[in-house]
């Protein structure tokens, strides 16, 4: 059914003696032409290939004269109706075909909205990952619980959960991110270890707070912009002329809406020096500093050098574009009391 609605497989798992684990798992575009319809259509493929089963059992059972043949193959029919319908009720199982049926049909838009947004986590993680390479060694990270009061590690320990999903919330996202900045400003910790999880930091939630403020149109308030500022600084105070210490002091600027400032950080961008992936995120954040300046020819063109790596960051850019007047990246701070 995938391959016939053109939808990207990226895994199949089959499991003989654990049934409820056998999935196919396809990775479609966002943008894809009538997705909703396609998605609804592939969780259907399923139940159906269950009913179509039973229903050629039972004509093979009609068919046969032995009665213990009959039997077994109406037994098996039955068998593969139960799955079929247990499938499609949508609390057997958080990934059972129902309970997906039933987020396409009933709030396509939110679904959609959903795995656009899981899209872009995928860019924030890889880009993360591009910052964190070489920071510490796998081999002497233990448990990450025993690790949290070396600085170094902590940070080793939090990127490993972040980047292969064990951090199951928003609460444990955050929980992270606060234990993390508090070892950052600890006395004891050492400049470059307070600079690479001001660097993390900044990166993870200050791309977020950008798509947020774009495509959610919900600014960021004045308090976290602060905290962003302070993090940014502490990597950029260590190594100004790093590419990742400047494209976190950019995002700090931008959320502060300063896209002067910005861009100033991201034009000595050295394509074949500076990891790939760490290129094309700092064009395509200049892309939105020259947006909010109102060079859109600029922006086109660091759009395309960014050579498409990131699309749902380089949505970001196209939403402002397309935005009159251009969406407001944080929230005014609160009037103080007279």
């Amino acid at each position: 059914m995938a391959k016939l609605l053109r939808l990207p497989v990226i895994a199949v798992r089959i499991a003989p003696f654990g049934g409820w684990r056998n999935e196919v798992s396809v990775r479609p575009a966002p943008s894809a032409t009538a997705l909703p319809l396609r998605m609804v259509l592939f969780y259907l493929g399923g139940p159906m290939a269950n009913l179509c089963t039973a229903a050629v059992l039972c004509a093979a059972a009609a068919l046969t004269s032995t009665a213990l043949t009959r039997l077994a193959l109406f037994g098996a029919a039955l068998f593969a109706v139960l799955l079929g319908v247990v499938n499609l009720i949508p609390g057997t199982s958080p990934r059972s075909d129902g309970r997906n049926l039933l987020r396409w049909l009933l709030a396509p838009t939110a679904t959609l909205a959903a795995l656009r947004a899981g899209y872009y986590q995928g860019e924030v993680s890889s880009t993360l990952r591009t910052i964190a390479r070489g920071q510490v060694d796998d081999d002497r990270l233990g448990d990450p619980a025993r690790d949290g009061n070396d600085p170094r590690l902590a940070l080793a320990a939090v990127h490993r959960r972040w980047s292969t999903g064990h951090t199951q919330s928003v609460a444990d996202l955050i929980a992270d991110a606060e234990r993390l900045a508090a070892l950052a400003r600890a006395d004891r910790t050492d400049p470059m270890t307070a600079a690479a999880i001001g660097q993390v930091l900044t990166v993870q939630f200050g791309l977020w707070y950008l798509y947020a403020a774009v495509v959610n149109e919900s600014p960021v308030e004045h308090p976290e912009v602060v905290e962003i500022s302070e993090l940014a600084q502490l990597a950029f105070h260590v190594q100004p002329h790093k590419l990742s210490a400047r494209v976190a002091m950019s995002l700090a600027h931008l959320l502060n809406q300063r896209p002067e400032q910005a861009r100033s950080l991201l034009l000595d961008i050295r394509p074949g020096v500076d990891p790939p992936n760490l290129c094309s995120v700092a064009f395509l954040l200049r892309a939105i500093a020259e947006c909010y300046l109102g060079n859109h020819a600029d922006a086109d063109a660091l759009t395309r050098a960014a050579g498409g790596d990131h699309p749902q960051l380089t949505q970001v850019v196209a939403a402002i574009q397309a935005a009159d007047p251009v969406p407001p990246l944080f929230a005014p701070a609160p009037m103080a009391d007279t």
